[in-house]
C-alpha cells in the first residue's frame, strides 16, 4: 500500500465561542507621571473590552509571615493591536498583570493575555 498524495492541510482558523466573553474588561497601560499619592506610574485606560478569564491555577506563598495567593489565569479577547506585557487587565475581581500576550496561529483574530493576580490572604 502507497501513501496517498494528498494536499497538506491549511492552518486550522483559531475558533472562539464569543459567547464566552463575558466580562467587561479594561486594558490599561502605564504612563510615567504621579498621582495624589506621590506614584510614579499611573494607570491609563488602553481599551474596554468583552473578554472570557478563566482561572488556571493557584498558588500559595507564606513570605515574612505574609500568606499571598498568585491566582495565575488567561483572558481571551478579540485581536487588538498594541497590547503588550508591560500592560495590566482591570475588571470588577480585580487587577491582573499580564506576563504574556499569544496571538494564536498569528491570524489576528484572538488575543489570550496570560495573567496573574496576588491576592493578599491576611486583608481578605
Amino acid at each position: 500500500m502507497f501513501p496517498s498524495r494528498t494536499t497538506p492541510q491549511a492552518m486550522p482558523w483559531p475558533v472562539f465561542d464569543p459567547g464566552r466573553m463575558v466580562h467587561r474588561v479594561n486594558i490599561q497601560k502605564p504612563v510615567p507621571g504621579f498621582d495624589e499619592s506621590g506614584a510614579t506610574i499611573i494607570w491609563q485606560t488602553f481599551l474596554t473590552c468583552w473578554a472570557a478569564i478563566e482561572p488556571i491555577r493557584g498558588t500559595d506563598v507564606v513570605r515574612a509571615g505574609q500568606i499571598t495567593t498568585q491566582l495565575y489565569t488567561t483572558v481571551t479577547m478579540l485581536y487588538q493591536p498594541g497590547i503588550n506585557a508591560s500592560f495590566r487587565v482591570s475588571c470588577a475581581k480585580g487587577n491582573f498583570t499580564i506576563q504574556s500576550v499569544e496571538n494564536p496561529l498569528e491570524r489576528d483574530v484572538l488575543l489570550v493575555l496570560n495573567c496573574v493576580e496576588l491576592l493578599d490572604l491576611d486583608t481578605a
